[in-house]
């Protein structure tokens, strides 16, 4: 069996990834460059809806060291296909979802402030600056819309024709029935509209893109930062480019932060691939950060109407939600999940609410698009539901603590399946409460408010419970290959954007192999490694991502093992192995594991294991905020 060593999971050391980063030699997007590189600048809608009367790129054309200007029209005619939502969510009455295409360059209209208009490749970006302000477009401004409860009034302008009320679905979960009864008996409802803002999520590496197109091979490659190399693959090749997967290469290097919105395909990624094929020239777009601003995915923008039912001991009965959710303009890649099953999983919180019912209606409006960021739904459900049990504290007159204790689910009912649907595993939520109260020192909190008076101050106090669901239903894979320059090589499927992966997944093979931590490296990020990868979301690089390492890591031992029976003349039932060596057992004949690396054949599997994984293993990490 392996052995464990001091280097192993568990202990903390130096990250492996910082030396490199904290000295400025990691390398992003923008530190690439290829041969005969040109940039592109993108023009972006200064109006939030208009249809496209014209676009004039004659001076554009014409400016200096202008390679190329691109329209929706251009695009259109080379059959590009539109920026692809990767999933689909009906309403409940069976009705399909309005899912409007989505060009990479508008076409006949603008639907939101920095929607692509055209794009300009030069031999410099300043220069594509310079032309793109020489193009003039003609706009006919239409009526818009940018808040989502205005949106679904009749008034209300339509973003797309076909969405009446710029409504894309109307969907529910639950047992409508249940609430309804346990409302109808409650002693005390307590009621709340609580709003979601949007958020930008800004983070420190903007988005970026550099495309090379070979036209000997027909093949692309894509450098961009992404949260998995394999989604972004899927989406441009299948639904953008319409070629078979292989023949677009996407590598992925450093990731300066992304928090959800570098899981999906861009416009800009499309076009930087469609213009280095027109002028067979690489082509490099970095957005700015203001237009970071007006392009990138936007967080949350929920308004919920919402209310809680409970006894006359304050015990909760029923939790009713009815959600506007904000889409933006178009659907990004999974915006509909976002807001529908991410959303209202964790409604049960850590509560017992035995009935649960809610309605999301998903809206169009002349903004950014919205998708994943930071819990994906999880924490617009947590934060509707401990308003309300503060509120219904304040209107009951309970103390706000002692009603949470009274609905936390026991530690004694686990598993426990909530009226979302849920199974939680495990978890003790009255107790992590109890340490967050006394780590606080709730109790002394109005002498500390005294004191702050007596100074002319003002003191205050919240509290909130927290629950999360990671992994879900990922698929993953990963290869783990013993090499003759007496290194381990561990291929991910995940991808880091600041998490650490290099480190903790090098701790575990280094534990499960019994080898130095130096001895392992790992890689990810590029899409020609492996077959397949479920990249990095949900927070599932350790539940799912670790688990695939360890399984790739016991599938090289299993093959190695093989072949030192094979070396040594023994029965794979008969060796051993500890600490890089393997051993028959009951004798002094060993074998190294690199040593079989050594002498691995051409065409030959050599001492490589692979294992992928796909299956729902969540886990419910919980706690409590003071």
């Amino acid at each position: 069996m392996p052995t464990t060593t001091p280097i192993g999971a568990g202990r903390s050391l130096p990250r492996l990834e910082d030396a490199e980063l904290l000295t400025g030699r990691g390398r992003f997007v923008d530190d690439r460059n290829l041969p005969d590189q040109v940039c592109a600048v993108i023009l972006r809608s200064t109006v939030a809806h208009a249809r496209i009367i014209s676009v004039d790129t004659t001076q554009a054309q014409a400016a200096p060291g202008v390679l190329g200007v691109f329209t929706g029209q251009d695009l259109a005619a080379a059959r590009l296909g539109p920026i692809p939502c990767m999933v689909t969510v009906d309403s409940t009455d069976g009705a399909a979802m309005i899912a409007p295409p989505r060009p990479a360059l508008a076409l006949d209209a603008v639907r939101h402030v920095g929607d692509g208009v055209a794009m300009v490749v030069a031999e410099t970006a300043d220069l594509a600056r310079d032309a793109v302000e020489m193009i003039d477009v003609a706009y006919q401004d239409q009526p818009s819309v940018t808040d989502v409860a205005s949106a679904v009034s009749p008034e209300a302008p339509r973003v797309w024709p076909l969405a009446t009320g710029n409504v894309a679905f109307d969907w529910e979960m639950g047992d409508a029935d249940a609430v309804a009864a346990a409302f109808q008996a409650a002693a005390q409802v307590c009621r709340m509209r609580v709003v979601n803002n949007r958020i930008a999520i800004c983070p420190i590496e903007p988005r970026g893109a550099l495309g090379r197109y070979d036209a000997d091979s027909g093949r692309y490659t894509l450098y961009t930062p992404t949260q998995g190399v394999f989604a972004v693959r899927r989406a441009l090749a299948e639904r953008v480019l319409s070629i078979p997967p292989d023949r677009l290469r996407v590598v992925t290097d450093e990731v300066g932060g992304s928090f959800g919105m570098k899981i999906m395909a861009y416009p800009e990624q499309a076009l930087v691939l469609f213009a280095a094929k027109a002028l067979g020239r690489p082509v490099k777009w970095t957005a700015e950060r203001g237009e970071s601003f007006l392009s990138d995915n936007h967080g949350r923008d929920h308004v919920s109407e919402v209310a809680l039912a409970l006894d006359g001991d304050g015990r909760f009965m029923a939790l009713r939600v009815d959600t506007l959710a904000n889409l933006g303009a178009y659907l990004s890649a999974t915006s509909p999940v976002t807001v529908t099953s991410g959303h209202t999983q964790l409604l049960g919180h850590s509560y017992c609410i035995p009935a649960i019912h809610a309605r999301v209606r998903g809206v169009f409006t002349n903004v950014a698009p919205v998708d994943a960021y930071r819990g994906a739904g999880v924490p617009e459900a947590v934060y509707l539901l401990e308003r309300l049990i503060d509120k219904a504290a304040r209107d009951s007159r309970r103390d706000r603590i002692e009603l949470r204790r009274r609905n936390l689910v026991p530690a004694d009912t686990m598993p426990y399946r909530s009226a979302a649907g849920l199974t939680y595993d495990a978890g003790d939520f009255p107790a992590a409460m109890d340490r967050a109260l006394k780590a606080a020192d709730w109790a002394g909190f109005p002498t500390r408010r005294a004191a702050s008076a007596r100074r002319g101050l003002r003191r205050g106090i919240g509290l909130a419970c927290y629950l999360h669901a990671t992994g879900g239903g990922d698929t993953d894979t990963c290869r783990v290959a013993a090499r003759p320059d007496r290194t381990v090589l561990v291929i991910c499927g995940t991808q880091s954007a600041g998490q650490g992966h290099r480190t903790a997944f090098a701790q575990l093979v280094a534990e499960r192999l019994g080898l130095p931590l130096e001895r392992v490296r790992v890689v990810q990020g590029d899409s020609t490694a492996l077959a397949a990868g479920g990249g990095t979301g949900g927070s599932s690089s350790m539940s799912i991502g670790a688990r695939v390492v360890l399984r790739a890591a016991d599938a090289m031992l299993e093959r190695a093992g093989a072949l030192a029976a094979e070396r040594m003349e023994a029965a794979v039932a008969d060796i051993a192995y500890e600490a890089g060596t393997f051993r028959v057992v009951g004798t002094d004949r060993t074998v190294g594991l690199f040593d079989l690396a050594d002498a691995a054949q051409p065409g030959v599997p050599g001492c490589v294991g692979e294992a992928c994984f796909d299956g729902d293993k969540r886990t419910f990490p919980y706690g409590t905020h003071i």
